[in-house]
């Protein structure tokens, strides 16, 4: 049975869009278990918006911007 054009152009193009936006999502660096860190809360006066960290290669300190 054949697949009309419409729906497999439609299937291609969804395969396509799906790809592209796995290309470009984020992937995570480092991982690590929670009970393998010692956790300390920061807060500062107000910031609230902590959308970009980065944890150092030894795992001592954590880069917060925004």
């Amino acid at each position: 049975m054949r697949m009309c054009t419409p729906i497999r152009g439609l299937l291609m193009a969804l395969a396509v869009m799906f790809g592209t936006a796995m290309a470009f999502a984020p992937i995570p660096r480092i991982t690590w278990e929670h009970r393998e860190v010692r956790l300390v809360q920061f807060h500062e006066p107000d910031i609230y918006n902590y959308s970009a960290l980065l944890l150092s290669e030894d795992k001592d300190t954590l880069y917060i911007g925004a």
